[in-house]
């Protein structure tokens, strides 16, 4: 039998266990793809004071099982951020349904452009929901190492 799913609003009390989620994907998807210099600057990035900011100042959801946290989006602006689905949960639509809910409340909003930075490893993610990548930049990190990732755009609604 299939699990429910529901998603919800993030609370700050949500943190620890968002950032739990987050190390665990970056940790699990990222190692082929960036050196681990980079990987650490990603977990630095995505640490608990920057999560709770964005539960406190954006719009975050929680797509969640009963029994645990399951993936994590947040609309800060016109920017989405902090997207993640579990390993084991990838490849089943989540991600896009956690999307589909930040662009909803873009729209809402009245964004008519959605923007983001891609990883290498989501960009594939991001190019099939209809994001056009803007530009490639690159972030030095420690030991000479480098961070590559998209900045990418959306337009929302009809326009």
């Amino acid at each position: 039998m299939a699990e429910e799913m529901i998603i919800r609003i993030a609370e700050p009390q949500d943190a620890d266990s968002l950032r739990k989620l987050i190390n665990e994907t970056i940790d699990t998807c990222y190692f082929r793809v960036y050196p681990q210099e980079a990987i650490d600057y990603f977990k630095d990035y995505h640490n608990r004071a920057n999560i709770v900011n964005d539960i406190l100042e954006g719009h975050c959801l929680i797509l969640a099982s009963e029994e645990e946290f399951i993936g994590t989006g947040t609309l800060f602006g016109s920017n989405a951020r902090r997207v993640f689905v579990k390993p084991k949960y990838q490849n089943m639509g989540l991600g896009k349904k956690i999307m589909y809910g930040l662009e909803e409340k873009a729209v809402e909003k009245g964004v008519r452009i959605m923007n983001l930075d891609a990883s290498l490893v989501a960009y594939p993610f991001y190019r099939a929901l209809g994001y056009e990548t803007q530009a490639e930049d690159v972030i030095p990190v420690k030991n000479g190492q480098s961070l590559r990732y998209y900045k990418m755009v959306k337009k929302l609604g009809n326009q």
